[in-house]
């Protein structure tokens, strides 16, 4: 942005730490905060202090809702950042050294190895595997409201993003497995969450408490489960062409084969991340339609309309001759990014404008807040799909970022997307969903459960009717 002569650049002023809550004060304020949910305590700071804030939680830490800043850090001086060590803490456990939470030479190998899965023409070749999995679910629906029984919503899509992601990438039917592995899931995400709220140290994992114990018996489910399939596998790489072949066929630098323990961490990593984002995003916007009737019944006009989606198979090279219904997904993603926040670690010494960082400091970027920053969105909590009409929103390069950004953005974005708007598009034509539970005046009244994603804290209940 131009400045006036009068104006003195930030970039000549002495560098000085940002605003935030004194730190003899912040026990007593975290508390406060972190008995909320992460969104509510990130839009509490930047509402008090600003759009970077310095805080205490295990350390110092900034956090950002800048885009000129965030782009700083993930584009422009991408190098002097690394994933923050808050990542090996809280989901290390979990998802080891897979591609969301790997140290940086274990992550561009594995990167690089893995690309090609997600490389557009792969994509496009599970449009009838989403399908499929899509029609199964349409099918299950139709049996609850045979019954007269609402769905619950984000369970729903996490069973249909799970049953694919286990097709897609691991050839593999999960629906037996279905129920036990989002029982697992969710303790992982209560964990992650638990971990993101405490204000002190928590209790080691040997102590045998009741969440522990939870903990300890998913894990086992989980590693089980993983090191079964990766056994089953193993000797039969030539009949199957999927991410799981990669992962075995793969070679290290001194070309021994990858350990199981490598192979299990990716597997997990996309297992889990993979399908539960996708999940996420679909439950929030299908939330937002049902507050916003005349959008929904807009989407269904243009799901029917559209030529990408004419019969049960549809064709994805002509995604672009009816994009209304990524547009809903995609204004979903930005009232409720499913990631809402993330960090990165300084290395060496930098500024943001006029802010001091020195070495070490964790940097929390938060797409919750960059979207719904009345500056960037006109009347950001209003619903418009037509925001990303045309060549897309009109705001700064990191005034949306859903995915995250730089280097290390989410390498299945255009899985995700294209899942979403096959799932999406082809439900909506076919069946209503009306909103039966929690039915608040304003659709934002609703709780949010931030860990790693950002969940509905609310069971969301939909009645399965059918378009007058």
């Amino acid at each position: 942005m131009a400045r006036s002569s009068t104006f003195i650049d930030e970039s000549d002023l002495l560098p000085r730490d940002p605003p935030g809550p004194e730190r003899w004060n912040w026990l007593s304020l975290a508390r406060q905060f972190l008995s909320a949910d992460t969104t509510e305590t990130l839009a509490m700071l930047r509402e008090d202090y600003g759009d970077v804030v310095k805080v205490y939680f295990d350390g110092e830490a900034y956090v950002v809702s800048n885009p000129t800043y965030v782009q700083h850090v993930l584009e422009a001086n991408q190098g002097n950042y690394a994933k923050a060590d808050v990542y090996d803490e809280e989901l290390g456990e979990v998802f080891g050294q897979g591609l969301l939470t790997a140290e940086p030479a274990t992550w561009q190998r594995q990167q690089e190895l893995i690309r090609p899965m997600f490389m557009p023409a792969t994509i496009r070749t599970f449009a009838d595997l989403v399908a499929e999995e899509t029609r199964a679910m349409l099918d299950r629906w139709k049996e609850y409201a045979d019954r007269g029984e609402p769905i619950d919503l984000l369970s729903e899509t996490e069973r249909v993003t799970l049953l694919i992601i286990g097709k897609a990438m691991f050839s593999e039917d999960m629906a037996d497995e279905a129920d036990r592995m989002q029982e697992a899931l969710h303790v992982f995400r209560d964990e992650f969450k638990r971990q993101t709220r405490s204000v002190g140290p928590t209790l080691p994992r040997w102590v045998p408490t009741p969440h522990n114990r939870q903990m300890e018996e998913a894990l086992d489910y989980l590693n089980g489960f993983v090191y079964d399939l990766i056994e089953k596998r193993r000797g039969r790489e030539d009949e199957f062409d999927d991410l799981l072949t990669m992962l075995l066929q793969a070679r290290t630098d001194d070309d021994e084969r990858m350990a199981d323990e490598q192979i299990r961490d990716e597997i997990v990593t996309f297992l889990l991340a993979g399908h539960e984002t996708t999940a996420t995003a679909l439950a929030w916007t299908w939330y937002l339609l049902a507050h916003h009737p005349e959008q929904h019944r807009r989407l269904h006009d243009a799901a029917l309309d559209a030529p990408w989606l004419d019969g049960d198979s549809p064709d994805p090279t002509r995604f672009e001759e009816g994009p209304f219904v990524k547009q809903c997904v995609q204004e979903g993603m930005r009232i409720y990014p499913p990631v809402p926040a993330f960090s990165r670690q300084a290395i060496d010494s930098d500024r943001l404008g006029p802010y001091q960082v020195d070495p070490g400091t964790e940097l929390i970027m938060s797409q919750f807040l960059v979207h719904r920053d009345p500056s960037i969105w006109d009347d950001p909590l209003d619903y418009r799909p037509d925001r990303f009409d045309g060549d897309g929103p009109d705001c700064p390069r990191y005034g949306y970022f859903p995915f995250g950004g730089g280097a290390r953005m989410c390498i299945g974005r255009e899985f995700s997307l294209l899942e979403a708007r096959i799932i999406l598009g082809m439900a909506v034509r076919d069946v209503k969903l009306e909103l039966e539970s929690p039915d608040y005046h304003h659709y934002d009244d609703i709780g949010r459960d931030s860990a790693v994603t950002m969940t509905p804290a609310e069971r969301i209940e939909m009645r399965v009717g059918e378009w007058e």
